[in-house]
């Protein structure tokens, strides 16, 4: 078995020796599996529990919005008929600023006050491990990451996150205001290759029940790097088409 836990004297300057053995290895690269056999974004999607929502909290669910011909039509295309790639938005922060991460890898930097994770895209989060609270909420704006502090316990990360916009929750039909709450516990598995990361999401006002899930990592190989992506959404050749090869359904 490798090693999971480092030691204070190596990365974790300030830890003692006891508070050292409760920090899980968890700095690098990972990228979410999807273990179920979902087939498809849609079908991953469907196979997280339903969000049990408040009367309210339904009624404030928006109608589907119309597809958008891009490169998720989520068909197969004929051999020779071109489609669309990109529809040239470059979108900017997705998966909520690394809360509920879709499938773009992230990397996790630990010290000891702070741990930070950044995103093959444009966003980045703060989780604040040195002890202080949450901002007065009449003192933060929200933001799609919301406000994070965290602590080691018994081995995992465990991160309490507030301060969020109206929006929705990526998975299971939930939502989420700046009143709510969501609780991660990011767990390594005995070799250390395999992160999951349980999400409770908790506002009386939402749900009639905390909206629990878990998500699936993978550790990318040392070394591993992030990878800037890059877009400009006035570029012409963000809105091409191209002839796909032939496809097997």
């Amino acid at each position: 078995m490798i090693a999971l836990l480092k030691t204070a004297a190596v990365v974790f300057i300030g830890f003692s020796a006891v508070q050292a053995q409760q920090v899980p290895d968890l700095e690098g690269g990972w990228t979410r599996l999807d273990t179920a056999g979902g087939g498809s974004y849609g079908g991953v999607d469907a196979l997280f529990p339903r969000a049990v929502l408040t009367p309210e909290a339904a009624a404030r669910i928006p109608p589907p919005a119309a597809p958008r011909l891009s490169f998720a039509e989520n068909r197969v295309h004929q051999v020779g008929e071109p489609y669309i790639v990109t529809d040239g938005g470059c979108g900017g922060a997705t998966g909520f600023g690394g809360v509920d991460v879709n499938s773009a890898a992230f990397f996790i930097v630990q010290t000891k006050d702070e741990v930070l994770i950044t995103r093959e895209n444009p966003s980045g989060r703060h989780i604040y491990m040195d002890g202080r609270k949450h901002p007065d909420s009449s003192r933060w704006a929200p933001t799609n990451g919301g406000h994070s502090v965290g602590r080691y316990e018994n081995s995992e990360l465990v991160v309490d996150t507030t301060g969020f916009t109206n929006g929705r929750v990526a998975f299971g039909n939930g939502l989420r205001s700046p009143e709510s709450h969501l609780t991660e516990r990011y767990k390594l598995s005995p070799d250390g290759n395999r992160l999951t990361v349980t999400y409770t999401w908790s506002d009386p006002k939402i749900y009639q029940k905390p909206h629990v899930y878990d998500i699936s990592f993978e550790r990318h190989p040392k070394g591993s790097y992030p990878i800037e992506n890059w877009c400009d959404s006035g570029d012409p050749k963000q809105r091409q088409s191209i002839v796909p090869p032939e496809q097997v359904p």
